[in-house]
């Protein structure tokens, strides 16, 4: 197994991330939250409603393997055994993935900025926090903007 680039996060795909990839999707959702957390609750309501919608890499990479698995599996059938190996290597790559949250194909796709389950949906808590979703309705009438800083480090931990 290999040594974690970053000891300290909880998220095993993040923790296999380099720092550089994290900077950049960490920035990205930054922009995302400053710039829906000045919008109408409407327009955050559709960008929660597009977060929800959003494909995590897990769930790319699943579809990935299920797709080689399938192809790799009719081939074998059809045109020779040596095939299956495909189905073999989709598999083989999947366990890692899922026993490690590291493999090649998650760092690629990683580069292309697709993000984890837990930072789509801490896009989604700040634009609530931003949106005043966990402040009493009368208050909420009221609401003045809170630093986005403010609203990631909350969600952060």
């Amino acid at each position: 197994m290999p040594a974690a680039l970053n000891p300290n996060e909880s998220d095993r795909v993040r923790r296999y991330t380099p720092e550089e990839i994290l900077r950049q999707i960490d920035e990205h959702i930054e922009r995302n939250v400053a710039y829906y957390a000045a919008q109408s609750d409407e327009v955050i309501e559709r960008r929660i409603d597009e977060l929800k919608k959003e494909w995590s890499i897990d769930r790319h990479l699943q579809a990935n393997v299920a797709a080689c698995g399938f192809v790799g599996s009719a081939l074998g059938l059809m045109a020779g055994k040596k095939w299956i190996l495909l189905t073999l290597a989709a598999f083989g790559f999947f366990l890692n993935h899922n026993l490690t949250g590291s493999d090649a194909l998650a760092l690629r796709l990683r580069r292309f900025g697709l993000r984890t389950r837990s930072e789509i949906d801490r896009e989604i808590f700040a634009l609530k926090v931003a949106r005043g979703d966990f402040k009493h309705s009368a208050e909420r009438e009221q609401r003045k903007p809170i630093p986005v800083k403010e609203i990631l480090q909350a969600v952060t931990g």
